[in-house]
């Protein structure tokens, strides 16, 4: 009897000990608030910078651009969400009482971006403007294999895990005290108060390896990436593809709400282009901004009172020819590319003043070469990017001397 007693008189403890340390996790979870879902103590740059969640990331997002009562978003991938500073989104005469957020998320596709947008349409909380990132990679597919199922309907966001865990975990606490370190100004991958990831830590890497090292590594996985990638657009046997029924969605989205949607085909570094190119990626690249154009062009017929528009930030400028730091190189910074596939907060934001100028007046000079992109002005267009092409490789040979030899070492290694 007396060990029966004993016995219970431990569980109870136990379980009390488990309940005051999951209160005691909560609690902190909560005044330290690692993902701004509560907001309960408010602290002068506090809440600045606060770490990336690896997990439920577009529920986190959502949440806070709802609380946000945000009214113009940014969607995409990871080149959206390190690129795009929404804040850029409410200067000038297109920014009149915006309240921006960028709910891009990294490693996402298209279908992430028609469901965060369906959600907030459901919620009457569809945005006034939307500036999506087009990612070129989202769309090749074997076409002669049989199309997958439909993704399941719902929005993650209605479930109970996430806020559980993002409350009671221990992922929960250990960004907690990630966010404590980050005020004493750990670099790490963060988040800003409007959604942008300011890759702090690149910085950190690049300074300790140099630029070379980054666009190195990242040009080999490309490379390599781009060897294996389909070559058709859509499937045979329906004529289309979850990618492009995911955008036609959005299309719809914005054109029954008559929403402001500028769709962005992303400033790629020259070196990325010319892995397309030595890849044999070109001509669908060429061929998917074709489509696009047309399916940009249907969507303003069936809805003419919506504000849609498809620009073309591709090409080979001055700024997507940026020179590469040599090899060994720690000192040289880049200015507009982190590598070859993102580019920095600064060309991001010459992109968003050019969306910005585009609402006002879509044919007036611009700092960077954004085209609006329509059927019509698509051999034009074909040409800017020809030209472009020859200045860069008469001006950086090296770029595409480097695509080349990737490029072959990745089709030997894939043989």
């Amino acid at each position: 009897m007396n060990e029966s007693r004993r016995f219970s008189r431990f569980l109870i403890w136990l379980l009390a000990a488990v309940l005051l340390g999951s209160a005691l996790v909560a609690a902190a979870v909560v005044a330290i608030d690692p993902y701004r879902l509560y907001q309960l103590v408010q602290l002068p740059g506090w809440s600045t910078l606060r770490p990336a969640p690896e997990h439920f990331r577009e529920e986190i997002k959502l949440t806070l651009a709802r609380k946000l009562q945000a009214n113009v978003v940014v969607l995409g991938n990871s080149r959206a969400e390190w690129g795009f500073d929404p804040a850029h989104l409410v200067t000038g005469a297109a920014g009149g009482g915006a309240v921006p957020y960028n709910l891009a998320i990294s490693g996402s596709g298209i279908h992430t971006s028609r469901s965060e947008l369906a959600y907030l349409r459901s919620v009457q909380a569809m945005p006034q403007r939307v500036v999506m990132g087009m990612e070129f990679l989202d769309f090749p597919v074997d076409g002669g294999a049989a199309p997958p199922p439909q993704l399941q309907e719902g929005f993650p966001i209605d479930g109970f895990k996430w806020r559980f865990d993002t409350l009671f975990s221990m992922t929960a606490l250990a960004d907690s005290l990630t966010a404590i370190r980050v005020q004493r100004g750990l670099e790490a991958p963060l988040i800003t108060a409007n959604g942008l990831n300011p890759m702090l830590d690149y910085a950190k890497y690049a300074r300790d390896e140099g630029y070379y090292a980054i666009f190195r590594q990242r040009a080999e996985e490309y490379a390599a990436t781009f060897q294996r990638r389909p070559r058709q657009l859509v499937y045979r046997a329906s004529g289309s593809s979850p990618a492009w029924d995911d955008l036609r969605a959005i299309l719809a989205l914005a054109g029954k709400e008559k929403r402001v949607l500028q769709l962005v085909i992303y400033p790629y570094h020259a070196q990325m282009l010319a892995l397309f190119e030595q890849t044999g990626l070109w001509p669908l690249f060429e061929d998917w901004k074709r489509r696009l154009a047309e399916e940009v062009a249907q969507a303003q017929h069936d809805y003419p009172d919506s504000h849609i528009s498809l620009w073309d930030f591709s090409g080979f400028s001055d700024y997507q020819c940026e020179p590469i730091p040599a090899k060994g190189d720690r000192r040289t910074a880049t200015r507009w590319y982190w590598e070859a596939g993102h580019f920095k907060n600064a060309l991001g934001q010459l992109v968003l003043e050019r969306l910005n100028q585009g609402l006002v007046d879509p044919q007036a000079p611009a700092r960077f070469p954004g085209v609006l992109l329509t059927p019509e002005n698509l051999p034009q267009d074909r040409q800017r990017i020809a030209d472009e092409r020859a200045a860069c490789l008469q001006a950086q040979p090296a770029i595409f001397a480097e695509a080349q030899a990737l490029a072959a070492r990745a089709a030997k290694a894939g043989s």
